[in-house]
């Protein structure tokens, strides 16, 4: 790089040419840089040497199965007591049903639920799994946080190792990232007392990744974090992946104040929001994809964010209004995307999209399963 306006960046842009891991400062110096063609430059260049000009997408899915929650993090408008009004708890075949709905030309089923002492239990989601994997062989299930892992393993009162196992023998393809929040103990206590904390989270996805199941990692930003939390979370989520890889990608997840107890946040900003890409995208070498999350960021910021580090925009949700957790925060985001805008925001954007699973295995954006048959 020719010319760097800011000249705290310039030696970690020689770390980054080198492959040397950030350190925190260098991080925070990311974080609070105004030079962004620098950042974003940065970031880009980085993105490339991961995935060269390709942006990925996934026909997918999702569904939450129930709001009930009893862990009452202070960030949530999405929980719910059992008795309370708009509470949800699906039964099992509603949740399949939910699935089919969309057809079968799509490759991954994402699930999350609350803390839900009814359905949160291997009684209700190992049989249901077992279905999904019957009915939809080619689509990999994404289910779970690290938070409702931890509350199965108590309440059936095994190991991780034990119930991880049973879990990936009855089809779980890929842990999703959320329950992360942030890794400071001083935040977990003051926000989210009653999740799992930072040890047991690492420590869950190293055990998935041993046992044979991929995971995402996220983050939660824009509330009393401070920035030097933001990038200890981020140092912390590398070191993990040193010690046992299996992470694909990195979700930023921006907070969004509506109806819930730290709405005097305010919302971030999207000079905020690509600021974490960019730091996410250079202090995680050791993570494959980082990921613009269009449902929370929206579309306009993450086809920016692409500029600044990130190489996917998630999926298209399927077609019916199932997302609750964001919406439930005041996102302004709709709840489907069709995956030829998907296709039209990258070409845009100066990239390739690519169609792809949980997994990061690679599709013809025409795929289906009756094409995949008919040429075995």
């Amino acid at each position: 790089m020719t010319f760097i306006a800011d000249p705290a960046l310039r030696p970690i842009a020689h770390k980054v040419d080198e492959g040397i891991p950030l350190s925190k400062e260098d991080g925070l110096a990311l974080l609070r840089t105004q030079d962004l063609h620098t950042l974003g430059s940065m970031a880009q260049r980085a993105k490339e040497r991961k995935s060269g000009r390709k942006v990925f997408y996934v026909l997918n899915r999702y569904i939450n199965s129930t709001n009930v929650c009893y862990a009452g993090c202070k960030f949530c408008s999405f929980a719910r007591g059992e008795k309370e009004a708009g509470a949800v708890r699906m039964p099992a075949d509603e949740v399949l049903a939910k699935a089919l709905e969309t057809g079968s030309n799509f490759n991954q089923v994402h699930i999350v639920g609350g803390h839900d002492p009814r359905q949160l239990s291997l009684d209700y989601w190992l049989p249901l799994m077992r279905r999904f994997k019957a009915t939809l062989p080619h689509v990999q299930l994404s289910l779970f946080t690290a938070a409702e892992i931890d509350y199965l393993a108590r309440r059936h009162r095994l190991s991780y190792e034990e119930i991880l196992r049973d879990l990936r023998a009855a089809g779980l393809d890929n842990i999703n990232g959320g329950g992360a929040e942030i890794f400071s103990e001083r935040f977990r206590k003051l926000v989210c007392p009653n999740k799992v904390d930072t040890a047991n989270w690492l420590r869950i996805h190293e055990v998935a990744h041993r046992a044979g199941v991929a995971s995402n990692a996220t983050m939660l930003y824009g509330t009393v974090e401070t920035h030097e939390e933001r990038i200890e979370h981020m140092i912390a989520l590398r070191e993990s992946q040193d010690c046992s890889p299996g992470y694909n990608a990195f979700i930023p997840l921006a907070f969004h104040p509506d109806g819930n107890e730290l709405n005097d946040c305010g919302w971030t900003t999207g000079l905020d929001d690509i600021r974490v890409f960019a730091t996410a995208r250079l202090m995680l070498h050791n993570f494959d994809h980082i990921k613009a999350y269009w449902m929370i960021q929206g579309l306009k910021v993450c086809q920016v964010a692409l500029q600044f580090g990130a190489d996917d925009m998630d999926g298209t949700h399927g077609s019916t209004d199932e997302e609750r957790i964001y919406h439930s925060a005041g996102t302004q985001s709709g709840q489907y995307v069709d995956d030829r805008e998907f296709r039209r925001l990258i070409e845009e954007a100066g990239y390739v999209p690519v169609r792809r699973n949980s997994t990061y295995e690679e599709f013809p954006f025409d795929w289906t399963p009756a094409a995949e048959a008919a040429s075995a």
